[in-house]
C-alpha cells in the first residue's frame, strides 16, 4: 500500500512540475517573411526606439528595463514591429561606450528569446528569428571588447611593442586580436616595424601570426615580410592583405611577387595570389606565359585555369587556343578556361 502511495505522490509532483513549465512558455509566432515585414512597415519603429531611452538615460538599468518590457508588452504594435524596434535599439548601442549602458540592459538583450520566426531563406523547413536580438547584442559586446583591446594595445605599443606579439599568440580571443590589429593600423611606422620583425622571427612556428604580419606588411611594404607571408601564411588574413598590397604596389613589384608565389609558395597561397593579382597583370607577357605554362601543374593548374578564364584578353585567348589542341592535362584545362567564360572571351575577340 505504501508503494502505491509513494507512486501517487511522485506522479502528482511530476504533473505539477510539467504544469509549472507550461504556465508561461515562450510564445512564438511563425510568419512568412513578406507579411512580417509588412507588419514592421505598418508601425513607427523610430518612435518606439526613441521611447526606450538615449545616451543620457540608459545607464539607469531599472528604468530602461521597465521601458524595454513595456515595449515588449505593447498590444497596439504587431509582434514583428515590437521586435524590429528592439533590434534597432540594440544595434544603436554600438555607437555608445560600454559605460553608458547599464549591465542589466545588456543581460536582458543577450538573453532575449526572439518570438517572430520565419522560414530560412535557404532551408525553408527551418524556422529562424526574423530579428536576432541576442545576436545583435553579442555584436555590440564584441565591438566594445575590440575597442577596449585596441586601447590596451596602443598603450603596449608605447612601452613594449614586442610584447604585443607574445600577447597576440597567447590569446584565442578574436576580439582581442582584432583590437590589436586596429591599434597597429594607427601606430607609428617605427612601432609597426618593431612588431613586424618580432613576429617574423616566430612566424614559421606560429602561423596564427598571419593576420598580424599581413597587417604590418600592408603598412611597411617590406619585401622580406611579403615573401614570408606568401611562404608561411595560413588561414585568415592572407587574402585580404594580397588585395591591399595590389592597391599599394606598382605592377612591376606585384609581378615579381606573383612569380615568387607561383614558383616557391605553397599551392594554397599561390592560388590566392593568382586570384588577387592576375587581373591587374593580365597584359604582362612574362606573367601570362608563366600562367599558361602552369596549366599542367597538379596543384596550381585548376587555379590558373580559373584565373585565365575570368580576365581574358586577345593574347591570352590565342595562347589558350594553341594550348587546348590535344588531350594533355594542360590542353583540357585550357579548353576549360575557354568554355568557362565563352561570352567574355568572344567579346574580347570582337573588340
Amino acid at each position: 500500500m505504501k508503494n502505491y502511495s509513494v507512486l501517487f505522490v511522485l506522479f502528482c509532483l511530476l504533473a505539477c512540475a510539467n504544469s509549472a513549465f507550461a504556465v508561461n512558455p515562450t510564445p512564438t509566432e511563425q510568419w512568412d517573411r513578406e507579411s512580417a515585414m509588412a507588419a514592421v512597415r505598418s508601425a513607427q519603429i523610430d518612435i518606439a526606439v526613441s521611447e526606450i531611452g538615449n545616451a543620457a538615460t540608459l545607464a539607469d538599468g531599472n528604468a530602461t528595463l521597465e521601458r524595454l518590457q513595456a515595449l515588449e508588452a505593447r498590444t497596439d504594435l504587431p509582434l514583428p514591429a515590437r521586435e524590429a524596434a528592439l533590434y534597432e535599439f540594440t544595434r544603436s548601442l554600438a555607437e555608445l561606450p560600454r559605460s553608458a549602458v547599464a549591465v542589466e540592459v545588456m543581460q536582458h538583450l543577450q538573453s532575449y528569446q526572439t518570438q517572430t520566426l520565419v522560414p530560412d531563406e535557404d532551408h525553408g523547413y527551418t524556422l529562424v528569428p526574423l530579428f536576432n536580438i541576442r545576436g545583435a547584442a553579442t555584436g555590440v559586446e564584441n565591438g566594445w571588447q575590440r575597442t577596449e583591446f585596441a586601447i590596451e594595445a596602443a598603450r603596449t605599443l608605447e612601452t613594449s611593442p614586442v610584447t604585443l606579439v607574445s600577447a597576440y599568440v597567447e590569446t584565442d580571443n578574436r576580439n582581442q586580436r582584432s583590437g590589436y590589429l586596429d591599434a597597429l593600423r594607427q601606430a607609428g611606422l617605427t612601432d609597426v616595424e618593431t612588431v613586424q620583425n618580432a613576429a617574423l622571427e616566430r612566424f614559421e612556428g606560429a602561423p596564427e601570426l598571419t593576420p598580424l604580419i599581413a597587417a604590418t606588411a600592408v603598412i611597411t611594404l617590406d619585401p622580406f615580410a611579403i615573401e614570408q607571408l606568401l611562404t608561411h601564411a595560413r588561414g585568415a588574413g592572407l587574402s585580404a592583405a594580397l588585395g591591399q598590397l595590389d592597391d599599394r604596389l606598382p605592377a612591376s613589384e606585384t609581378a615579381a611577387y606573383l612569380t615568387y608565389a607561383i614558383q616557391q609558395a605553397p599551392a594554397e597561397n599561390a592560388s590566392l595570389a593568382i586570384a588577387a593579382w592576375w587581373p591587374r597583370l593580365r597584359h604582362e607577357a612574362e606573367i601570362r606565359d608563366l600562367m599558361v605554362d602552369k596549366l599542367d601543374d597538379p596543384a596550381l593548374g585548376s587555379a590558373v585555369a580559373l584565373a585565365l578564364a575570368q580576365s581574358p584578353d586577345i593574347q591570352t585567348i590565342k595562347l589558350l587556343q594553341d594550348t587546348a589542341d590535344g588531350d594533355s592535362i594542360a590542353a583540357r584545362r585550357a579548353q576549360m578556361s575557354l568554355n568557362m567564360n565563352r561570352d567574355g572571351l568572344i567579346g574580347e575577340v570582337r573588340q
